[in-house]
């Protein structure tokens, strides 16, 4: 009796899952988001703290480097990004192409990391 009303319900779950999967499409790498973000703001339990995060590089080939990590990076749905090798970092939110905002409770305390790209001239800039 149980196995076929487990059998009935994960037909539909198992279909669920697989249309999810197709409707949210994961890129890879996205040039515009290319750059290095400096951490702008840390918040602890909603008390604002010196931000003292290492700078996170995203290359337009979806490699990524924070200090000594070194992985690949996805964008999923258009707005999170993920990190291939990140154990502590999680998905962040990206907010426009200029902000990437980690959120994650540490020490049962929500805290959150915004990171904002540090803007660079162009490679055929030059100043008069």
């Amino acid at each position: 009796m149980y196995p076929k009303i487990l059998h009935n319900l994960s037909v539909p779950l198992l279909l669920s899952v697989a249309g999810l999967a197709v409707m949210v499409p994961t890129v890879h790498a996205q040039a515009y988001l290319s750059g290095t973000y400096t951490c702008v703001k840390v918040e602890i339990a909603g008390k604002a703290r010196a931000c003292s995060a290492p700078s996170i590089e995203l290359n337009s080939d979806g490699s990524y480097e924070i200090l000594a990590e070194r992985g690949t990076y996805a964008i999923v749905g258009g707005r999170w990004l993920v990190l291939s090798t990140s154990k502590n970092h999680g998905k962040a939110r990206l907010d426009g192409s200029k902000e990437i905002i980690f959120e994650f409770v540490s020490g049962g305390k929500k805290s959150t990391i915004t990171y904002r790209q540090k803007y660079q001239r162009p490679p055929a800039w030059v100043s008069s």
